[in-house]
């Protein structure tokens, strides 16, 4: 070379067939055994990880055998009120609500055709139908009979005991209908009994507000665990001052949103109650990294003090304790209101005012904020030609400008402003609580865009009228 520079090449060998047609075949099978080899060693650490975990479970339980026993007892039986059975069966139909649709269509589809052929006789006809309908539903029937084999176990409590009664016989002749129907050619009417069915669920859970069950229909073991050596989840206390749950209400309260998370009383050793949010089918370990990160931005903030000795600039916090991949227990933050019930409020007191111009007394109900929406967008989306509604990405920008920009118009700008006003007793206590809500909303703006938080409405973020903080709740997504 250039420069009179060496190099020795005899030990440097190329592959065979490093150069042959074949090269792509065996770099495919180079990149799959990599993803082997890859999937292989997650598989060896998971279960090198869970080897670790019994082990420990095993140290601490030859340790202090009570503690650990009662842990496990409780996680399990919060881990069994995660999903009752007829929320399970309402959420499954719900989910697959809109493929049940479509297969429906599809075999209205497929019978038109069949009843178009010319070349086949009636009986003929008949029996493709009816073998169209078995293959197009069975799936269907496949997902029922998984559920109806989880909740024809053996109950375990009054509440699973009462569902097993009322609903089991009732699901057997839905899926026996859906297996045989009486007219395979109508599917419409084949179907009905799967829609009645979930329709008795959805009478349950149809009103907006919260409802209770007795914990000791739903958990018995929970409701009578006494004077127990756990220590109150999320607590931050010392050995001196070590708060223990000492037994759990019998009210629990099931929130009306989509996985119905359950409110729970805990009782404490030291007299007071600690109440919790527990959250099923979700993840909390994000949330816990998120507090800790707000615990974190809040000692940076620490030097910003008013004279009072207040952190000018904190953003407000809670305990998240997870209990697994699916479920944990978040800390229920007292004193405070969601913006959305703030927004409802004035919707309620906006249809009771007396309407001069007319003597009828209305009865007219309060709106969901998606049926304002929805009532303003579709007749926009068919002036402007749009015919496939339910594909958002066929919406006009500039019609989903127009319907923001009327909704915000027919909305007081000032709606928060008076509720912050009418909760201060005098002028300086209103001053210094319109102060606290600007620095809240500043710092939890700056951390919102630092981190990427989304999924903003308006029972995600929620006020404390008393003292003007913002409280963001639920950070799935971020």
């Amino acid at each position: 070379l250039e420069g009179g520079l060496k190099f020795d090449f005899s030990e440097i060998s190329l592959p065979k067939d490093c150069l042959s047609q074949n090269n792509e075949y065996n770099e495919y099978n180079e990149l799959n055994e990599e993803e082997e080899n890859y999937e292989s060693d997650n598989e060896d650490s998971t279960n090198a990880l869970q080897s670790c975990f019994k082990t420990m479970v095993d140290t601490l339980s030859k340790q202090d055998p009570e503690t650990i026993a009662q842990v496990q007892t409780l996680v399990k039986e919060l881990r069994r009120i995660t999903l009752l059975w007829d929320e399970l069966w309402l959420g499954t139909l719900a989910q697959h609500q809109t493929e049940i649709t479509k297969r429906q269509q599809q075999l209205e589809c497929e019978i038109d055709k069949v009843n178009e052929n010319p070349n086949l006789e009636k009986e003929e006809k008949i029996s493709l139908i009816a073998e169209k309908h078995r293959i197009i539903i069975k799936p269907v029937i496949f997902v029922l009979e998984q559920l109806l084999d989880v909740t024809t176990a053996e109950p375990e409590t009054p509440h699973e005991k009462q569902f097993q009664e009322k609903y089991i016989e009732e699901i057997r002749e839905v899926i026996q209908k859906l297996k045989n129907p009486e007219a395979p050619e109508k599917p419409q009417e084949s179907l009905q009994p799967l829609k009645l069915l979930q329709k008795k669920f959805q009478q349950k859970f149809h009103k907006r507000a919260s409802y209770t069950l007795k914990m000791q229909d739903i958990s018995p073991l929970l409701a009578a665990i006494k004077n127990t050596v756990i220590a109150m989840p999320g607590l931050a206390t010392s050995v001196k001052t070590r708060v223990t749950i000492s037994h759990v209400s019998n009210m629990v309260s099931i929130l009306p949103t989509k996985t119905k998370p359950k409110k729970l009383v805990f009782y404490g050793s030291d007299g007071q109650t600690y109440t919790y949010l527990f959250k099923g089918l979700e993840d909390l370990h994000l949330d816990e990294r998120i507090m800790q990160f707000l615990s974190i931005a809040n000692t940076m903030m620490a030097q910003n003090s008013d004279p009072t000795g207040h952190n000018l600039y904190r953003a407000k916090h809670y305990s998240v304790i997870p209990l697994g991949p699916r479920s944990g227990l978040i800390s229920w933050v007292d004193g405070t209101t969601p913006v959305f019930a703030l927004y409802k409020r004035w919707q309620q007191r906006e249809i009771a005012k007396p309407n001069p111009k007319s003597t009828v007394v209305s009865n007219t109900s309060v709106l969901r904020p998606s049926e304002l929406f929805y009532n303003k967008l579709n007749p926009l989306l068919q002036e402007h030609g749009v015919k496939n509604i339910e594909n958002r990405k066929e919406w006009p920008l500039s019609v989903l400008k127009q319907v923001l920009t009327e909704l915000m118009e027919e909305t007081p700008s000032d709606l928060l402003a008076k509720e912050l006003w009418c909760n201060s007793v005098t002028a300086a206590s209103w001053w210094q609580v319109v102060k606290r809500y600007s620095y809240s909303v500043a710092v939890m703006s700056i951390i919102g865009y630092i981190i990427g938080l989304g999924d903003r409405h308006l029972d995600n973020v929620l006020v404390d009228l008393t003292s003007g903080e913002v409280i963001h709740i639920d950070y799935n997504v971020c």
